[in-house]
C-alpha cells in the first residue's frame, strides 16, 4: 500500500498555509481541575449520546435530529464552549462552511444536524471514528481524486431523499485568521438536486481578560499544521470564554445557477461565508443567477 503523504497532489486538493504557530499564544487558564472536569464531562456525553442516538434509531429521523442537536449542544457545554446560533437551516439543503477546526461538525449540528463529508483520516481513529459515524459523516481520501464523483453523486442522492447535507468546500482546515478558496464540486450535487444552498459561517472567540467586556477572535479550537485531535481539544479544555458563533447567512437557490454554473454558485457562497466572517478581501465575481 503507497503511504498516502506520498500520493501527488492534485488541482481540487486544497493546502492550508497554518501551522501550529496560529494557535501558540492562545491563552490557557483554566484551573487544572477544570480541566479534568472537563474531560470527564466530554467523555461522559459521548457515552451517553452514543447510547441516546442507538435508542432514537427505531422512532425515525425527527428523533434522530433531536438527539444529535442536544448531544452536540452537550458536547459543546462539556469542553466549555458557549453556541451563538444566528439565523435558521432549511432540513432539505447544503450547508456549506468555513473549515477551522474538528469541532465545525459539532457546531454546525448543534443547530442543523446533517450528514457532513470528511476527510477519511480522521476516521482512522477508532473512537473518532465512532463518533464521527454517529453524527452521519461521509468519509472523503482527498489525496484520491478518483473519489471525488462517486462521493458527489453519494451527496446529490442524500439530498434528493430529503437529507441536510454539510460540506467544507475549503477543502481542509485554516485557523480562522487565513482563509481558503470554495471549490465547486458539490454545489453540482446542490444544483442537480435542487436544493437551497445555505452558506454558513462560523467564528470562534475568546473573552477578553481582566476588566475588559467583549471577546476577539481566536484560533484555540484551530486543526492545522501537525495538530491531533487531542493537540486541538486540548486547547480547548484548557481555556476560557470560548464561544463559536454559527451564522446560517442566506438560503441559496441552487437551481437559479444551473446556467451560470457551480462555479458561479460557489464564488456566490464564499462570498456570503467570507463577507459575515469579517473577512472582506473576498475578491469574487459574481455572475448573474440565470
Amino acid at each position: 500500500m503507497i503511504p498516502l503523504a506520498t500520493l501527488p497532489r492534485h488541482g481540487w486538493q486544497q493546502q492550508s498555509h497554518c501551522d501550529g504557530g496560529c494557535s501558540a499564544g492562545e491563552p490557557r487558564e483554566a484551573a487544572r481541575w477544570l480541566r479534568i472536569v472537563r474531560w470527564a464531562a466530554l467523555i461522559t456525553v459521548l457515552l451517553c449520546g452514543l447510547i441516546a442516538l442507538i435508542a432514537a434509531y427505531p422512532f425515525g429521523g425527527r428523533a434522530r435530529r433531536v438527539v444529535i442537536r442536544g448531544g452536540a449542544r452537550a458536547m459543546l457545554f462539556a469542553l466549555g464552549v458557549r453556541v451563538e446560533p444566528v439565523g435558521n437551516v432549511p432540513l432539505r439543503a447544503l450547508v456549506v462552511a468555513n473549515h477551522q477546526s474538528l469541532l465545525d461538525i459539532v457546531a454546525i449540528a448543534s443547530i442543523a444536524p446533517a450528514a457532513f463529508v470528511a476527510k477519511a483520516d480522521i476516521f482512522d481513529a477508532r473512537g473518532v471514528a465512532v463518533v464521527m459515524r454517529a453524527f452521519g459523516a461521509i468519509p472523503l481520501r482527498r489525496e484520491r481524486l478518483s473519489e471525488l464523483p462517486g462521493t458527489v453523486e453519494h451527496v446529490r442522492g442524500l439530498l434528493l431523499r430529503g437529507s441536510t447535507v454539510a460540506v467544507f468546500p475549503e477543502g481542509t482546515t485554516f485557523c480562522g485568521f487565513h482563509r481558503g478558496d470554495f471549490r465547486p464540486a458539490f454545489f453540482q450535487a446542490a444544483i442537480d438536486a435542487d436544493v437551497d444552498v445555505v452558506p454558513v459561517s462560523l467564528r470562534y472567540s475568546m473573552r477578553l481578560p481582566g476588566p475588559a467586556r467583549g471577546a476577539r477572535q481566536s484560533a484555540v479550537a484551530a486543526y492545522v499544521g501537525t495538530d491531533t485531535e487531542i493537540d486541538t481539544l486540548s486547547r480547548v479544555v484548557a481555556a476560557r470564554g470560548v464561544a463559536v458563533r454559527v451564522h446560517a447567512t442566506e438560503a441559496i437557490a441552487a437551481g437559479q445557477w444551473a446556467a451560470s454554473g457551480r462555479r458561479a454558485l460557489a464564488a456566490r457562497a464564499e462570498a456570503a461565508v467570507f463577507a459575515d466572517a469579517g473577512q472582506p478581501e473576498v475578491a469574487a465575481v459574481l455572475p448573474a443567477a440565470a
